[in-house]
């Protein structure tokens, strides 16, 4: 009778699988909000500096010199106005030396921001299949809970007969 109230063993077999699934989900998730929290305090780390250095300008910079190196590759000059070109280049490049700091600033949040979207399309992805393994537990456990109520009342409907189904009821006239 135990056996009976308790449910199969495959039952129960396929609850500890939902059981095991919904842990590992869990596992993810905590692993996930980890990461997320991380990459939330760098992207708040990143802040300031970006914020103090909004107004420089790389993109200049980087096209003035690309378009002075094409122009000592491609034309023939006179040492000395080369030489002077090659001046012009050298300061470009110590310019964006200077500015390198703020570049690598600025990539580091795009890829920490992408991080963070990233993450969260995760834990979105996941939050549906907790819902339904978690549903499906609470099925389970109340009809298993349902299933004991009815076995501690005695109401053990798959085995009993009831007077009804022996006996045949005439009606008064």
């Amino acid at each position: 009778m135990e056996a009976d109230i308790s449910g199969s063993t495959e039952e129960t077999d396929y609850i500890r699988s939902l059981e095991t699934k919904k842990a590992d989900l869990l596992e993810r998730i905590k692993k996930l909000n980890g990461r997320l929290r991380y990459k939330q305090y760098e992207q708040k780390a990143l802040e300031p500096f970006l914020e103090k250095t909004k107004d420089v300008r790389i993109g200049p910079l980087r096209k003035d010199l690309r378009n002075l190196e094409f122009r000592i590759s491609t034309q023939a000059y006179t040492p000395k106005i080369e030489k002077e070109l090659v001046k012009q280049v050298k300061k470009l490049e110590a310019e964006l030396g200077k500015v390198a700091e703020v570049e690598r600033a600025r990539r580091k949040k795009m890829l920490v921001d992408g991080d963070i979207e990233q993450v969260n399309r995760e834990i979105a992805a996941i939050e549906p299949e907790l819902k339904r393994i978690r549903d499906e537990l609470n099925d389970h456990y109340e009809s298993m809970k349902s299933s004991r109520k009815q076995a501690k009342k005695g109401i053990k409907t798959d085995h009993m007969v009831t007077l009804e189904d022996i006996a045949v009821f005439e009606k008064e006239e």
